[in-house]
């Protein structure tokens, strides 16, 4: 534990060394707006963990803040104020492979946070690898959401204007809001029991087919 720490404090004397220099490196290249906002997200993403910490009242994972603060580098730092993307061919599709290990452990760690009693166990196997492939899933649908509205700010690093994505993240927005609304409504119906359960029209599909399929078993 007490290695790992050391280990961590090194990482992030390494990173704020190399994001100085990468960040001067791109403001002296193009002063943007949207540059700056890079270079202040660089330096403030490492405080991350630390804030899930207070927020949640977790203890320190050494080893997860150092893959955190590596990838964070690899992405940001690196790739967008250095130029790694010019730099090192397929880096966007080397890290956005990477961000699905990182958001599957998250979300394993997730299902099982939330899961009463927290017992690893066999039967869990199914329900917990889909859920862990639902999660990373979904941060990709997320971010590809984020970029495709970074765009509106003049900024393109999606490639809408030459690509014409427009259609596609519009396709994706509207349907991540549809199960957003829906999801909203299972989250109500579950929380209120009897006369007074919050049903709406999603719900009240789902207790039909529970009524005849699920509850009957």
């Amino acid at each position: 534990m007490e290695r790992l720490r050391h280990v961590r404090t090194g990482t992030l004397v390494f990173y704020y060394v190399f994001t100085v220099l990468a960040s001067a490196k791109c403001l002296l290249r193009e002063g943007t707006v949207y540059n700056l906002l890079l270079a202040a997200a660089a330096f403030a993403l490492p405080a991350v963990p630390f804030l899930l910490y207070r927020l949640c009242r977790l203890r320190p994972v050494y080893l997860l803040e150092i893959v955190f603060d590596w990838f964070v580098l690899a992405a940001v730092p690196f790739a967008s104020l250095f130029g790694g993307y010019d730099l090192v061919p397929y880096w966007d599709k080397i890290l956005h492979f990477l961000s699905g290990f990182l958001f599957a452990v998250l979300g394993t760690a997730v299902y099982f946070t939330k899961k009463p009693g927290h017992a690893l166990e066999r039967a869990d196997a199914f329900n917990a690898s889909l859920y862990t492939w639902m999660f990373a899933m979904m941060s990709a649908v997320l971010w590809e959401i984020w970029e495709y509205l970074v765009s509106f700010s003049g900024a393109d690093p999606q490639q809408v204007a030459a690509t014409g994505v427009g259609d596609t993240m519009q396709d994706m927005i509207v349907c991540t809001a549809g199960g957003l609304i829906t999801a909203l409504s299972c989250w109500k119906y579950l929380r209120r029991q009897g006369e007074n359960r919050h049903t709406g029209l999603m719900m009240r599909l789902f207790e039909a087919y529970y009524n005849e399929n699920i509850g009957r078993s």
